[in-house]
């Protein structure tokens, strides 16, 4: 298969790997997932994509999930029983909100010049009042672990009930006991009501779709770890083992003066570490002989094929825009590290020059002159191996 990949996507695929998470999640003792207790469930989770009222995924949000203590998910549960003999499941748009995702919300409001989402959310409210009107504050009592905001779907349909408004609509079309909806939507909302108010919960004035339990656990407790999914243990297990061949490794050939405290194993598609190498560049006189090239050149070795679909590589540093570049050429697609950029950079190896080259347009010729010179030949080269119809890789 022919890959192609330009700077600029490379620089966007450099930029998702520096920034997403890397180890599992282990959801926090007192806490569930809503859909492990209630099955009928249906989660839309708008904070994890671009939804919402700011317009694109909020800070914290790692996974389409949501998590609530054990005790508003016991009393959702009760909800939820009563409003499914009534024909009804809950849909779920929020519930456990990361303290970082509410600083999110709070910077957003600050910089008023932003308005990206404000006819779908909030067409009616000056935004340099959100703070005042309450719709922004620095704390949320969703960080505390037992709001909810939810909305109803018919079982029959499986369409979402008219409530007259939308989820985080900014407006007093939105608050309960509004003068600007039908009596069949309140209705809906009072249907709603009924089922959270008699399973314990408090309903919030100024948005039918936020209920509070009343008897919260943690009333005066404000969360901040990420909204994610639990790692599964088999995986935790192949990836310690991955951590302690590569820095062994790595350790070994750092001490034969072969190269420096670099390791990577290779994880195969079946969760079984397949090889382990290290950097080997001061030995092989070789300044491509990188943990993670050479890793990969072992996989290759050992599956007697270029093509390492399905693999994952774990590297005990973050690996620099070659092996990224290799990594991409390899058709792995989940790269594991162990130190970051600047810790390296504390030690004196500094790739920061060469991902600037590339952001730039590769325009300094002070790291790098690039020209074109013999297309024509290499063009006639090209077209004859197009013509074999050999393997595009």
């Amino acid at each position: 298969m022919r890959r192609k990949v330009s700077v600029w996507i490379l620089v966007l695929v450099l930029f998702a790997l520096s920034t997403a998470p890397v180890l599992a999640f282990v959801l926090p003792e007192g806490f569930a997932y809503v859909t492990d207790v209630i099955a009928t469930a249906e989660l839309e989770v708008r904070y994890y994509g671009d939804n919402n009222f700011i317009g694109r995924k909020i800070d914290g949000y790692e996974a389409p999930t949501a998590i609530l203590t054990e005790e508003a998910a016991a009393a959702l549960k009760i909800a939820a029983d009563l409003l499914e003999e009534q024909g009804y499941y809950i849909k779920v748009f929020d519930a456990y909100r990361p303290q970082q995702a509410v600083d999110h919300f709070v910077n957003w409001a600050k910089d008023l010049a932003d308005q990206q989402m404000k006819a779908l959310f909030y067409p009616d409210v000056d935004k340099s009042r959100l703070f005042e009107l309450g719709y922004i504050a620095e704390k949320s009592g969703h960080s505390r672990g037992s709001t909810v905001d939810l909305t109803l779907v018919e079982i029959a349909t499986g369409k979402e009930v008219d409530m007259g408004s939308g989820f985080d609509f900014f407006g007093t079309i939105s608050h309960h006991g509004t003068e600007l909806i039908t009596p069949e939507q309140e209705a809906n909302r009072n249907i709603l009501r009924d089922a959270m108010v008699a399973a314990g919960f408090a309903i919030y004035p100024e948005e039918w779709w936020h209920y509070t339990l009343k008897d919260e656990p943690y009333p005066d407790q404000y969360f901040d770890f990420p909204v994610d999914v639990e790692a599964d243990s088999g995986r935790m297990a192949v990836m310690d083992e991955a951590v302690i061949r590569a820095i062994e490794q790595a350790r070994k050939t750092m001490n034969e003066d072969l190269g420096g405290p670099f390791g990577a194993a290779v994880i195969d598609a079946d969760g079984t570490v397949l090889c382990v190498a290290s950097n080997t560049v001061l030995g092989d006189h070789d300044p491509t002989a990188h943990a993670e090239v050479n890793a990969i050149r072992l996989a290759g070795q050992i599956k007697g094929t270029y093509d390492l679909s399905g693999c994952t590589i774990y590297a005990t540093g973050y690996p620099c825009p070659m092996c990224l570049s290799a990594i991409i050429w390899a058709n792995i697609t989940e790269v594991v590290y162990g130190c970051r950029p600047e810790d390296a950079e504390e030690i004196g190896f500094r790739d920061d020059f060469i991902y600037r080259f590339i952001e730039d347009g590769r325009k300094d010729a002070g790291v790098l002159s690039i020209a074109e010179y013999g297309r024509d030949q290499c063009l006639e080269l090209f077209r004859e191996y197009s013509e074999l119809q050999k393997v595009i890789y």
